[in-house]
C-alpha cells in the first residue's frame, strides 16, 4: 500500500532500530508457522505504463491484528525494507490519514529514490482505501484497496492496487524487472504483516532481546527491535556495549537502507 520536501527524516538512530527489528522479523519469518500463509492468487500486470496488482492470501493471524499492523502508520517502515523515511502529514479531511514514504530501490542497474504520498481511509470493517497524491509523489496516479476478512485466528486478505510511475523505466526489460520486483515486494510485505500480527496476537513468540550484538556500534540493540514489533515505545531501552559483531553478517539481518546517506543514519 505504501511505497513514498519539507521532508522530515526518521528520528536519529531509528535506522538502527529498523535493522534490529529486521532481525526479529527474520527469525519470525523463518518459523514454519509464520510462513504458512496460503497464497490463493497473485497477478502483476502492466498495460500502457500502468501496473496492477491483484492478490488473495490467507494469513495465520486474526483480522483485527492484521488491520492494526496496516494502520500503524508511524511504523509503516516495518512492512518494506526499501523504505528509508516516512512521516504522517496533515490530514486533508475528516477520516483520512496522509502518509508520505520514501523508498530507495533498484530496477535492473538503475537505482532511484521514489516518493509516494497517499491519503488513506478506512472503508468499513476490514477495509482500507489508499489514493496517491500525484503532486507530491513520483507517480502520475495510483490507488490501493485492502479487504481483510476474519476467520478466528486466521484472515483472508484481498489486495488490489494500480500505479502509474512518473519516472523513466527502460522499455521491455525494465517493465519485466518492475513486475518481478512488485511481486516479490508484495509477498514479502504480506509475510511481514502476518509475522508482526501473530506476535501482537500472542500466537508467535517475540524473539528474545540479544544485548551482545549491535549494528555498527550503534546504541540500539535487539531489545529495540522486539519492542518495535510489539508496538511498544523503544525509547527507554538502555544502550548495549558495542561487541564489534556486524549484525548483517552474523544473523542475516537485512539493512534498512541500501546506501549510506544522510537519511540512512547508522
Amino acid at each position: 500500500m505504501f511505497c513514498p520536501s519539507t521532508w522530515t527524516p526518521l528520528s536519529a538512530g531509528l535506522t538502527g532500530q529498523l535493522a534490529t527489528a529486521g532481525t526479529c522479523l527474520l527469525l519470525c519469518l523463518l518459523n514454519p508457522l509464520a510462513r504458512a500463509a496460503d497464497l490463493a492468487e497473485l497477478q502483476v500486470s502492466e498495460s500502457e505504463g500502468v501496473y496492477r496488482i491483484n492478490l488473495i492470501m490467507q494469513l495465520q493471524a486474526p483480522a483485527q491484528q492484521v488491520q492494526r499492523v496496516l494502520t500503524d502508520y508511524p511504523r509503516i517502515y516495518r512492512l518494506n525494507p526499501s523504505i528509508t523515511d516516512s512521516e504522517i502529514l496533515p490530514s486533508p479531511g475528516p477520516g483520512m490519514v496522509r502518509v508520505r514514504t520514501r523508498m530507495l530501490d533498484c530496477i535492473a542497474f538503475i537505482c532511484k529514490e521514489i516518493d509516494r504520498v497517499e491519503d488513506v481511509r478506512e472503508s468499513g470493517p476490514g477495509g482500507l482505501l489508499a489514493t496517491t497524491v500525484p503532486a507530491l509523489s513520483s507517480f502520475k496516479s495510483g490507488n490501493a484497496e485492502w479487504q481483510i476478512l476474519g476467520n478466528g485466528e486466521h484472515s483472508q486478505v484481498i489486495y488490489q492496487a494500480k500505479m502509474e510511475p512518473d519516472f523513466y523505466i527502460p522499455p521491455l526489460i525494465g517493465r519485466h524487472f518492475v513486475k518481478k520486483k512488485l511481486r516479490q515486494a508484495t509477498l514479502a510485505s504480506l509475510e511481514r504483516i502476518e509475522c508482526i500480527a501473530r506476535i501482537q496476537a500472542g500466537l508467535e513468540q517475540n524473539p528474545a532481546p540479544d544485548r551482545s550484538r549491535v549494528v555498527d556500534g550503534a546504541t540500539e540493540n535487539h531489545a529495540v527491535g522486539a519492542l518495535l514489533l510489539a508496538g511498544r515505545d523503544p525509547s527507554g531501552v538502555a544502550p548495549a556495549p558495542a561487541a564489534g559483531i556486524p549484525v548483517d553478517g552474523d544473523t542475516g539481518c537485512a539493512r534498512p537502507c541500501v546506501r549510506n546517506n544522510a537519511s540512512c543514519r547508522r
